[in-house]
C-alpha cells in the first residue's frame, strides 16, 4: 500500500475523490512531481494543491511480463506507461494502462485519467487512450 505523509497526503485525499492533483509552485507556476521541498525551477516552496485535467500524451509504455511481487502474479501481463500532462509538457505522471492492449499503443497518442477501486480502502489513477468508454 502506497504510504502517506505530509508531502503526499494531498495527493492521496484526491485520488480518493477522484481527481488528480500535482504541486504548483506559487512563485513561478511550476508543477512539481513527484513532491519535493523546493522547487526545481525558482526554488521556492510555496506550493499548493492544483487540480490537472487527467489528460495528457502517452509518452513511453512497457508491457510487463514477469510478477516483481506476489500481488502481480495473476495480473499478468499488465501495461504500464508514463503520461505527459497537458498542463505542463515534460511534467509526467507515471501509471498503470486500463482499456487497452498493447497493440492500442503508440507514444504521443491522447491519454485520459481514470480511477479504479484497488481495494476496500484504496484507490488508484490508471490511464487509458483518450475516448474509450468504461465498457471497454
Amino acid at each position: 500500500m502506497p504510504a502517506s505523509d505530509d508531502r503526499t497526503r494531498f495527493y492521496w485525499d484526491a485520488v480518493a475523490e477522484g481527481r488528480l492533483d500535482l504541486l504548483r509552485c506559487q512563485d513561478c507556476g511550476h508543477f512539481i512531481h513527484y513532491p519535493r521541498p523546493v522547487c526545481n525551477r525558482c526554488r521556492s516552496a510555496n506550493f499548493a494543491p492544483s487540480t490537472i485535467s487527467g489528460r495528457g500524451v502517452l509518452y513511453s509504455y512497457c508491457e510487463i511480463m514477469q510478477a516483481s511481487h506476489p500481488y502481480y502474479a495473476e495480473k499478468l501481463p499488465y501495461l504500464i506507461g508514463v503520461i505527459d500532462i497537458d498542463e505542463e509538457p515534460g511534467i509526467r505522471v507515471p501509471a498503470g494502462l486500463v482499456d487497452c492492449t498493447r497493440d492500442d499503443l503508440r507514444c504521443g497518442i491522447p491519454m485520459e485519467v481514470v480511477f479504479r477501486a484497488v481495494s476496500p480502502t484504496l484507490t488508484l489513477p490508471y490511464f487509458r487512450p483518450a475516448g474509450v468508454s468504461d465498457e471497454a
